[in-house]
């Protein structure tokens, strides 16, 4: 053990008292930055505006980047990362916010949602994706975190399909990046002859299971997070999955980026009940109903190409209501206020037999491939 003499931390004492005075002015400001919160809080209530402000947040974090000087302390993403905990625990204070997901505790959605939201939020798991639309369709949770598509396996047609019964906005996309961890309740790796998780987890690990453990046992689960409770009970199992689940069921990480694919993301969009203002950088998500005859969906597109409004997504899904109908999901350049969109959408409804704008939200910093296929709706 390293002892410092007295003449040693004579020589640091002048710079650590310096550090107690600035942490002491920082916790002031941030205090007052707090209070300055919950005032705004107030007025949004009165004025029945939205606690959450994505686009107001995301102005705020792209001015401080700016304002980071190279070499001056803190590197941007060190200094973006403060701020970002900073806010998250502002607005927690102007009211608790509510967020559901695709639960249980641990899972994709559960680390997406605390990215996102932070650890003041009061988080509601719940058993599927119907669940999760409803909760904040009927107002029990302010937000609803729901999974997308993946970059390996494709739309999630569950979260289309419940688009078409629901009132909520599309506030925001974020992206997750998979990163898949090998846990056990012990962390003695020699142990493990069996391993448990999703199909899709376990999937996505095949090549570093066959290297690392070759022949040991896999047990398809519901969700990773299912899978732990094969881990807790049985010594010589582990589980596969995100390594939040480690935080909330006391696991040991014993590998982790073990996944095979290290791009593979997960995409997510945030529903609410209110709409997003706009950026002046937007995407907007459109699904429609086209009727069943020759050139109905080129009249539904031709409006979009001729006003000039580029479409960024294009999916199909099977119209559950008339068989061998479909409906189609597309997005757009542009938010559903920009008047070029407003008319090129007044277009597409006159000939549609359906159409509905579920949202607009700043788009992505990464353009994303416009294929893509249908899945059942993942719980990793």
């Amino acid at each position: 053990m390293t002892r410092f003499a007295k003449e040693d931390r004579e020589v640091l004492k002048p710079l650590r008292d310096e550090i107690d005075q600035l942490d002491l002015k920082i916790l002031e400001l941030v205090q007052k930055r707090a209070r300055a919160a919950i005032e705004l809080g107030k007025l949004k209530k009165r004025h029945s505006l939205p606690i959450m402000d994505l686009v107001r947040e995301k102005q705020i974090m792209t001015h401080l980047a700016g304002a980071v000087k190279p070499g001056d302390g803190l590197s941007i993403e060190a200094a973006s990362s403060v701020f970002n905990e900073i806010i998250k625990a502002c607005r927690a204070a102007q009211a608790p916010t509510k967020v559901t997901f695709l639960g249980p505790s641990g899972t994709f959605s559960h680390a997406a949602a605390l990215n996102q939201f932070g650890k003041l939020a009061f988080f509601m798991p719940a058993d599927d994706l119907e669940q999760v639309f409803r909760l904040a369709d009927e107002g029990e949770a302010d937000f609803a975190l729901v999974p997308f598509e993946n970059t390996t396996e494709g739309i999630v047609g569950q979260t289309l399909d419940l688009m078409t019964r629901t009132n909520l906005k599309c506030q925001a996309m974020l992206n997750l990046k998979v990163n898949l961890s090998l846990m056990s309740a012990h962390g003695d790796l020699s142990s493990i002859k069996a391993i448990s998780s999703h199909p899709h987890a376990l999937a996505q690990c095949r090549n570093w299971l066959a290297l690392n453990l070759p022949g040991v046992e896999l047990r398809p689960t519901v969700s990773t997070a299912a899978g732990v409770a094969m881990a807790l009970n049985d010594e010589s199992c582990a589980v596969i999955g995100h390594p939040t689940l480690a935080t909330f069921y006391n696991l040991t990480v014993m590998s982790g980026d073990i996944q095979d694919l290290q791009h593979n993301q997960t995409c997510f969009l945030i529903m609410s009940r209110d709409d997003s203002p706009p950026t002046g950088n937007d995407r907007t998500l459109v699904w429609f109903a086209a009727a069943h005859n020759s050139g109905s969906l080129y009249k539904c597109l031709q409006p979009l190409a001729d006003s000039g409004v580029n479409l960024t997504r294009l999916h199909s899904r099977p119209n559950a209501e008339t068989p061998w109908e479909y409906l189609f999901f597309l997005e757009l350049e542009g938010h559903f206020e920009d008047p070029s969109v407003t008319g090129a959408l007044e277009a597409l409804r006159e000939h549609a037999d359906k159409c509905r704008v579920v949202g607009s939200y700043a788009a992505p910093a990464v353009e994303r491939s416009l294929k893509a296929r249908p899945q059942a709706a993942p719980s990793l």
